[in-house]
């Protein structure tokens, strides 16, 4: 006897129609009013929500071209007034249950501090079982990568025998998120050996973004021993990278005295030290120059600009000399 499997969205009808997904393998399922609302951008709060803890929101027919973080849609093809049960839930509705407070988590666009500390109030130990169960259980990569993040931000190390294991199965699909939650996880040069081994393997022209992404956490000085044995070419990440990686005035002037490409990385690392210069997940750090000798830099950059004299590099050390009260500690 053929079982019958409820309305994705509604959770109250029986799922007649398929529409088909971005994933291949993940169509939804759905009743014949949700599927009208469905592709007319129409869902309810809680169909949206419904159908992203399934899907996650960054499928088409669901993502942010369609609707907010609330699933409320932002230009229905038909009027209608949101009643109070047709509302998604609150952070406050689902924050002591730990299976609803992940289904909340798979929803939202990024993890921020408020769900983040939720997460963080039940057991770590408990919290790892419902991760890996989520994990295992979806065909979906954005959930997946969702779990992963979970474990960087607050699982940690609790996670340690899970994510080894992982590296032997998923580091081509989940690198960045996998890298992120190994860096969470593992001794510093237990987790740096395993991603810059994986790193080794890319092109040139995607070392320097995925270099940033995969290692930006590990907050670690080895970091800058692996820009200077990889980077054969400028790139903005470089410097990004190089900035939250606890660089020192000492290496900023070796990186200097070697010409391009470190001695352009050397100038970018210390611009973005400036509060708000670069990319949030840099000044979240608020990254320093360390041990500088304050009477010597202005010499220094520009005895380099003497060197490297092109409008770039004398916007650069311009802009550092006025900053080095902030950029150097």
């Amino acid at each position: 006897m053929a079982t019958t499997t409820l309305c994705e969205a509604c959770k109250q009808h029986v799922a007649t129609v398929t529409e088909t997904s971005d994933e291949p393998k993940q169509p939804y399922h759905v009743c014949p009013q949700c599927h009208e609302r469905l592709v007319n951008y129409s869902l309810r709060p809680i169909e949206w929500y419904n159908l992203a803890v399934v899907h996650s929101p960054n499928k088409f027919l669901l993502h942010d071209d369609f609707y907010d973080e609330d699933g409320e849609a932002y230009q229905p093809e038909e009027d209608f007034e949101v009643e109070e049960e047709e509302k998604s839930p609150r952070l406050q509705d689902v924050q002591h249950d730990i299976e609803s407070l992940l289904d909340f988590s798979i929803t939202k666009w990024f993890l921020e501090e408020e769900l983040i500390h939720a997460l963080k109030q039940h057991p770590k130990q408990q919290l790892l079982v419902s991760v890996k169960a989520r994990f295992y259980g979806t065909e979906n990569y954005e959930i997946k990568a969702r779990m992963l993040d979970i474990i960087a931000d607050v699982v940690g190390t609790v996670a340690s025998d899970w994510i080894r294991e992982l590296w032997k199965t998923h580091d081509e699909a989940f690198l960045y998120s996998l890298s992120s939650a190994t860096a969470s996880s593992l001794p510093v040069e237990e987790g740096l050996h395993i991603v810059c081994k994986r790193l080794k393997k890319l092109i040139e022209k995607e070392l320097p973004r995925a270099s940033f992404s995969c290692l930006y956490r590990f907050r670690s000085s080895a970091v800058l021993d692996w820009i200077e044995s990889n980077c054969t070419n400028f790139n903005d990440n470089w410097g990004r990278l190089a900035a939250v990686s606890f660089p020192t005035w000492v290496r900023m002037k070796s990186w200097l005295s070697k010409g391009r490409p470190l001695s352009l990385i050397a100038l970018d690392t210390m611009e973005n030290c400036i509060s708000g210069f670069d990319t949030p997940s840099v000044s979240q750090f608020s990254p320093k120059i360390l041990g500088a000798d304050k009477k010597e830099i202005e010499q220094v950059l520009r005895m380099y600009y003497q060197e490297d004299s092109v409008p770039r590099v004398k916007m650069k050390v311009s802009t550092i000399i006025e900053n080095k009260e902030e950029i150097f500690e």
